[in-house]
């Protein structure tokens, strides 16, 4: 699994619906990508104080801010993680 994919499917990992051959990979890219292991550790974190999380919470995000965080992620994405 590459850092993109985990980052796409990280919500699946979280309502527990990967499934295991797709969990495992996960869990062995976590165990070996310390970027990796630290979005994971920042969702985490999101959930803990949030108690949930949400695509419908994007909503939430003012537009302006919501363009700044897609062209992070694009650039990030771009950049080949």
């Amino acid at each position: 699994m590459v850092c993109q994919e985990l980052v796409e499917r990280v919500t699946e990992f979280f309502e527990a619906t990967l499934p295991s051959t797709d969990r495992e990979r996960f869990e062995a890219h976590i165990a070996e990508c310390p970027f990796c292991e630290e979005i994971l550790e920042q969702f985490r974190a999101v959930i803990a104080l949030t108690g949930h999380l949400r695509v419908d919470d994007a909503a939430a995000v003012a537009p302006q801010h919501r363009a700044e965080l897609l062209e992070v992620f694009r650039a990030w994405s771009a950049a080949g993680r």
